[in-house]
């Protein structure tokens, strides 16, 4: 279980641990602290971080990778965007969800001096505080806990604003001299709750979803749905909380400026979750709250990106892009041709032990060749994917994968399944046509019946010349999500590249075969997904101190 180091995050991912051992004594739930972006740069304001989530992406990072099959989240830190092949797997039952007072001579927010300095790295605290007491200074701290009160106690500041479920848990709610109501301060969207994410469809996400509390999962869920309704960030001044009374959620939330002056509430009661969200997103936008949020956009505003990948898939990428304020730019420079197979493949898979799947495409080609067959995979047939994307459209498909190796690439993949086999396994491999035959080759090797099965091949659009040709000299970068986009690219190309253009790739193999193929490469994904590709580019916008 992947959890940050501090003594909070611990008790938190212990929290989680006993309530899973609880459930489940056969198995053992060990703690893996890590150190995130967050935790490295302590003396960074959060409102200067170039994306969400610097408590979040090691651990997420550490599930995608294999050194951990769940993580532990605080679920005020997660990133407003849901990381694909990552599911948020079950929220423990939420604590107090208010924010407490603490002050260096006992007082409350109304007894504080005029001038008096308030410790907070959150803008939704500091402006909640501003709109009640605009003769206080709020003063940016950062740090666990234990920092925020030894600076406290030195005078740095005069008073603290800390959530109520921190100190609780610490075991020092006792220090508060006041529980500031929902009236005055409304908390971050899921603050008191914590999460458990998995990779989707697998085993440790299914083990998590035995101690999801389905009350606190409905609100902090609507909590979250609201923030992304409205395009803010988790540093938005923005609050919201939700309570499920019998049928009913009642959702309340609060936008405000940065000092408060202006404040924008909404409320809305109803037993569809989707209805109340969106009741409470449209009084707030109608009020005027879209001029208020901080956006997480802002990190690539004003760049125009290319999305090279194939119509079917770009989808996903675009959206991500756009999410944080890109312009983007549809250029798909392959398209996906069916290959004809053969019904009697499809009626033999029973003699197989498994099917490997290397691509989404290959997913939704073998889908939608089952269902040509009126057939389904067989019960005993495994199914290994190469990455978490994959595994997502496979599990949606119904074909739950038994196997996701630790790094995306097909060395990986067949090293892990080689781990996985005896000699003899018979293995059918779904590709598409063209594609490296370092897989198949592997596992030979390792005494494995292989056969190759093309399903479908990459091909470049009809129009795919006169297209790059328009849209090329209006981007500032453009992407590529494989070793096929680039090469139809280039061959697409009336000329060189442009030197202002920048190129992101999602993974080392594409961007090997970008330079080969003479191109310049600027970024390449640490994760070799969507989410991670667009992580890259932001990093590189407005790049995390080393």
């Amino acid at each position: 279980m992947a959890t940050r180091g501090s003594t909070l995050a611990i008790i938190q991912a212990q929290l989680a641990a006993d309530a899973l051992a609880q459930r489940y004594p056969e198995h053992e739930f060990t703690l893996t602290p890590l150190t995130t972006d967050g935790d490295r740069h302590p003396s960074m304001r959060l409102s200067d971080s170039p994306r969400e989530g610097v408590f979040v992406k090691e651990l997420e990072r550490a599930l995608l990778d294999g050194r951990a099959e769940l993580a532990v989240h605080s679920a005020k830190d997660l990133p407003t965007l849901p990381t694909p092949g990552l599911t948020l797997a079950a929220f423990l039952t939420r604590e107090d969800a208010r924010d407490v007072l603490i002050a260096r001579r006992p007082s409350t927010l109304a007894q504080l001096p005029p001038g008096a300095r308030i410790g907070t790295g959150s803008p939704r605290r500091a402006a909640q505080i501003a709109a009640v007491r605009p003769d206080l200074d709020a003063v940016e701290i950062r740090g666990n806990v234990d920092t925020r009160l030894r600076r406290l106690r030195e005078g740095a500041v005069d008073a603290l604003v800390l959530a109520a479920a921190g100190l609780a848990r610490l075991g020092r709610l006792a220090e508060a001299h006041e529980v500031l109501p929902f009236e005055v301060m409304l908390p971050a969207p899921g603050q008191g709750a914590l999460a458990i994410q998995a990779i989707e469809g697998s085993e440790a996400a299914r083990l998590a979803a035995a101690v999801d509390d389905a009350s606190t999962s409905r609100a902090v869920r609507a909590e979250r749905g609201l923030l992304r309704r409205l395009g803010g960030g988790c540093l938005s001044a923005l609050g919201a909380y939700a309570v499920v009374e019998g049928d009913d959620i009642t959702l309340q939330a609060v936008v405000l400026d940065e000092d408060g002056a202006t404040v924008i509430r909404a409320r809305a009661r109803g037993p569809r979750d989707a209805d109340v969200v969106e009741a409470v997103a449209a009084s707030l936008e109608s009020q005027g709250a879209a001029g208020l949020l901080m956006r997480p956009d802002a990190w690539l505003a004003g760049l125009r990106i290319m999305v090279t990948r194939a119509d079917r898939q770009a989808g996903a990428l675009m959206e991500a892009l756009e999410a944080q304020g890109a312009t983007t730019v549809r250029c798909p420079v392959i398209t996906i041709e069916p290959i004809a197979v053969d019904p009697a493949a499809l009626r033999d898979l029973g003699r197989y032990d498994w099917v490997v799947l290397t691509s989404a495409n290959g997913v939704d080609r073998l889908r939608d060749l089952l269902r040509e067959a009126h057939r389904d995979l067989p019960a005993n047939l495994k199914v290994a994917a190469i990455g978490p994307e994959t595994a997502a459209r496979a599990q949606e498909a119904g074909m739950t994968p038994a196997l996701v190796p630790q790094r995306f690439i097909a060395e990986e993949l067949a090293d892990a399944l080689s781990a996985a086999i005896t000699p003899g396994t018979r293995i059918l491999l779904a590709r598409a046509a063209g594609a490296r035959d370092v897989l198949p080759q592997r596992l030979r090797t390792r005494g494995a019946q292989v056969d190759v099965m093309e399903t479908y091949r990459a091909v470049p659009p009809a129009d795919v010349r006169p297209r790059l040709a328009a849209c090329l000299p209006e981007v500032d970068m453009v992407t590529f999500t494989s070793s096929s986009t680039v090469r139809y690219f280039v061959d697409a190309l009336a000329g060189p590249m442009p030197d202002r253009v920048r190129v992101a790739c999602i993974g080392p193999i594409t961007a090997q075969t970008a330079r080969e193929l003479g191109l310049r490469v600027d970024i390449i994904a640490q994760e070799y997904t969507t989410r991670g590709l667009v992580d890259a580019i932001v990093r590189s916008r407005t790049p995390i101190p080393a």
